[in-house]
């Protein structure tokens, strides 16, 4: 537990654990906005156990200067690229931002479902990357077609790239989905949100929806060839697997923009402990971070969650009531003060 008044810097601690294990902010997309104002670079180094190889340490360590870019290393040697260096199975996390998994943009959920594919499916960073580099391939050529600069045809060879690529994609979102669905109808149960959890994945476009494995790969590729010429008029992609969603509900309301803010903060949990449920089975144990999460739960749904975070994982919860907060927990819990910025048992 991690205890102090408003402002102290309790968020920050746990900001720099992600960025210590995933090299990203869990607030922020732009690394400069973590660079404290007059400093002139950010930094971050910790100690963290290696899972594959019990009471053996890793020094992790991530810097970012404006002008010079993000540095990366471990035990002391430099890592060039950060698919190489992030250990996507290290953390669960839900700061207040978090809410966006279920009430934000689909590329919010869709980040979410990858991070956790990236966590339990090899080779499945891969096949997004290799999705993503040609979606941008074949953009930047439409782009150039529209204004007459190159023919458009030179963008078609992308297509086939896109759909193989893109069809591991989907499959797997499709699957991970279904395995993630009755987890979070079980925790959203749980934590007083209702019986009828509900998750279903929508893809982009839709009539992919019940098109079989198999056959993914062949209809992608004739629908980027369909949309051709709306792709040229528009200067880009505009369907395929980046404009996935993942719908999030309640029986038959959908809490992504009929949900109350309590339903969807309950529901945004119940998503992380599915996830974390998910990634136990494939033999991870996720160090769970929450910020400030049991100041805005009723005194059920903060027993609920307490017990629900009973187990092997470490845990670390941040709040300015430690007392009230951990009510209930049967579990062995050191407190740490943050005043001004300084963290101490």
């Amino acid at each position: 537990m991690i205890n102090g008044p408003n402002g102290a810097g309790k968020t920050s601690i746990i900001e720099a654990i992600v960025l210590a294990t995933l090299g990203v902010s869990p607030r922020t997309a732009q690394l400069a906005e973590l660079v404290r104002t007059g400093a002139p670079a950010v930094r971050v180094a910790g100690d963290f156990d290696d899972p594959a190889n019990p009471g053996l340490h890793v020094r992790r360590e991530i810097g970012y200067a404006v002008g010079i870019g993000r540095r990366l290393s471990l035990d002391g040697a430099g890592v060039r690229q950060l698919m190489l260096w992030r250990r996507p199975s290290a953390v669960l996390v839900f700061v207040p931002e978090e809410l966006r998994a279920v009430k934000g943009p689909p590329a919010a959920r869709r980040r979410g479902v990858d991070r956790l594919l990236e966590a339990t499916t090899p080779g499945f960073s891969d096949e997004l990357t290799g999705f993503q580099d040609a979606l941008s391939q074949r953009n930047a050529l439409l782009r150039r077609a529209r204004s007459g600069a190159v023919d458009v045809r030179t963008a078609f060879p992308w297509e086939a790239r896109m759909a193989a690529h893109g069809a591991r994609v989907a499959l797997a979102r499709r699957t991970v989905t279904r395995a993630l669905a009755p987890r979070y109808a079980y925790w959203l149960d749980r934590l007083g949100g209702g019986p009828d959890g509900t998750l279903r994945w929508e893809p982009s476009p839709a009539s992919l929806t019940d098109v079989p494995g198999d056959a993914l790969e062949d209809r992608l590729r004739e629908r980027l060839e369909s949309q051709r010429a709306r792709d040229l008029a528009a200067g880009l992609t505009t369907s395929g697997p980046h404009r996935d969603d993942l719908w999030v509900g309640s029986g038959d309301r959908d809490l992504r923009r009929l949900g109350s803010q309590g339903e969807q903060r309950t529901a945004a949990l119940a998503m992380l402990l599915a996830h974390r449920d998910l990634m136990r089975a494939a033999g991870g144990g996720p160090i769970l971070l929450l910020d400030d999460v049991l100041s805005e739960l009723d005194p059920d749904r903060r027993a609920a969650l307490l017990a629900a975070l009973d187990g092997q994982e470490q845990v670390v919860l941040t709040s300015a009531d430690p007392a009230a907060s951990l009510a209930g927990t049967s579990r062995e819990v050191t407190i740490f003060q943050v005043r001004d910025g300084v963290c101490t048992p």
